[in-house]
């Protein structure tokens, strides 16, 4: 506990640095990898022009017992107000791998945080729901909190809740070099604008070749990947599976987030296709992508955004079932208490057993690659 308290304020401390020194680029030093930070953009609103701002830190408000006073109701607070590039408190910073958002100009121990009644800068909390915030595809920022409705922390910054815009990643300054391209907050890839897509052609494309970065800023430790996986109840031939969507054909969150677990016959498709990380835990789906990582939380068997930490509803693991229970060996497992190991395939249509199948073969045509039960490479491929 010691240590991790001492990481967490060093951390702070180096997020402060980094955002005085690199002025109205922080975080755009380019020879520190991997980079973790989208920064200098607005949250501007859709179709209305307005942005987020921070108001004023009044003074004597700054604890968090002083802001419960009257006076201090509107320090630090986060409103919607006409945007403007050159006003610094409308410039945000966005922390991959913690999903918080941070103002350039504020201490970097305050977040974004989604409140009861307004939005505000609040301490940081490590396990904090309200301080979770994601981008879909499309740049759309939503909340945590807001799991079922993805617009309802906007209803509260804007006076007419009949319509409310979705409020959007817009980036100031280029990290790149190229004024058309930015740090994109939804992979924490370099993405550029103003290319045209055929959007006809995307939505009939399958993804057959996922190309897996090695590049996950939101991941605290260095990932061990397995090679491409089935899982399934191959004995009646059935394979989990996602919706099937080209990634670029509609908004990402409407595609893959929340996007229900299935069962279907079991073919040589992307969206049947999985890979398992021996560091997290975490299984992802091969044409959703490294953002969305297999879930169970609250009875739905789901592909959810990844969430930051060692969150429980998706870590899974392979049984070794040693001894009698060695026809367990290979079951997929939910990372929770032994009564509910298996309680996920209550959400799918039958009761299947599910284990995995290693797609990846050698030449003499055995399974090659990180065994997902121990972690051990195995057959006759380099690694």
């Amino acid at each position: 506990m010691i240590f991790n308290s001492a990481y967490r304020s060093l951390y702070q401390v180096c997020f402060y640095l980094l955002i005085m020194i690199s002025g109205n680029h922080a975080y755009g030093v380019d020879d520190v990898k991997p980079r973790v930070h989208a920064n200098n953009f607005l949250l501007k609103q859709k179709d209305t022009g307005q942005c987020l701002v921070v108001m004023e830190e009044l003074e004597g408000c700054s604890s968090e017992e002083n802001r419960l006073i009257d006076g201090c109701v509107n320090s630090n607070r986060v409103v919607l107000e006409e945007c403007n590039e050159q006003n610094s408190e409308q410039r945000w910073v966005f922390d991959f791998q913690n999903k918080r958002i941070h103002s350039s100009q504020r201490r970097a121990d305050l977040c974004l945080t989604r409140l009861s009644k307004s939005l505000s800068m609040d301490i940081c909390q490590p396990t904090s729901l309200k301080q979770l915030w994601f981008f879909n595809q499309q740049d759309h920022l939503f909340s945590r909190v807001d799991f079922l409705d993805s617009l309802a922390f906007v209803k509260l910054l804007q006076s007419n809740t009949d319509t409310p815009s979705p409020v959007t990643f817009n980036f100031i300054d280029s990290e790149t070099g190229d004024d058309q391209c930015y740090l994109s907050p939804f992979t924490g890839r370099v993405e550029c604008s103003g290319f045209e897509v055929d959007e006809e052609a995307l939505q009939q494309q399958e993804v057959e070749f996922w190309s897996w970065s090695g590049y996950w800023p939101w991941q605290p430790k260095q990932i061990k990947l397995t090679e491409d996986l089935k899982l399934g109840d191959f004995r009646n031939n059935h394979c989990l599976a996602v919706t099937q969507c080209h990634v670029d054909s509609v908004g990402q969150y409407d595609c893959f987030g929340g996007v229900k677990v299935q069962v279907s016959a079991c073919q040589s498709v992307s969206h049947q296709t999985w890979r398992y990380d021996l560091v997290s835990k975490r299984l992802f789906n091969k044409q959703a992508g490294e953002q969305f990582c297999l879930s169970w939380l609250s009875g739905k068997f789901t592909l959810e955004h990844c969430l930051p930490g060692s969150a429980v509803s998706q870590r899974w693991y392979f049984a070794q079932g040693k001894g009698n229970k060695y026809a367990e060996r290979g079951q997929l497992r939910w990372f929770s208490n032994s009564r509910e190991h298996y309680n996920y395939i209550k959400a799918l249509d039958f009761d299947p057993i599910v284990k995995f199948e290693i797609l990846n073969k050698d030449s003499q045509g055995k399974d090659c690659g990180y065994d997902p039960i121990d972690g051990l490479w195995k057959g006759l491929c380099t690694n």
